[in-house]
């Protein structure tokens, strides 16, 4: 494994990465997270501000895959305000959640990218399966 000079994001598997949740910032959109750009270009796969990625904190009950939100990840820039809270990598989220994910600040997190570089419709595919599987076409 090559050094880097970041903690964070850390490759766990193909496109799944962990890292901290770093904190919050008025600059991102609810839909988005945010990590430091230079870590995510020397420790990853993604590319800032195109890769959609789901979240999973460690420890925490999960929705299934295919219904836990997506977030496009932000590169954080020196001069945006997260990125102070990105430093070594860490997750920053937008400000708007720091009411419902403030106590998850400093634990790890789970970022899965698999989906992004996916080249097929993952919906259809799901809905083909159960229609399949079921002999009837059902409403996703």
């Amino acid at each position: 494994m090559i050094n880097s000079m970041f903690a964070y994001p850390m490759e766990i598997a193909t496109d799944m990465y962990v890292s901290k949740v770093g904190g919050f910032s008025p600059e991102l959109e609810k839909n988005e997270i945010g990590i430091n750009v230079e870590a995510i270009y020397s420790n990853t796969s993604m590319i800032a501000n195109e890769t959609y990625a789901k979240i999973r904190f460690l420890g925490e009950s999960v929705k299934p895959f295919f219904f836990r939100e997506s977030y496009r990840v932000i590169g954080l820039e020196p001069n945006m305000e997260g990125f102070e809270c990105s430093q070594n990598g860490e997750v920053v989220f937008s400000e708007s959640l720091a009411n419902t994910l403030g106590r998850y600040v400093g634990r790890d997190v789970i970022i899965n990218t698999v989906e992004t570089f996916m080249n097929i419709d993952v919906i259809s595919l799901v809905k083909k399966c159960l229609e399949n599987q079921r002999g009837e076409r059902r409403r996703l």
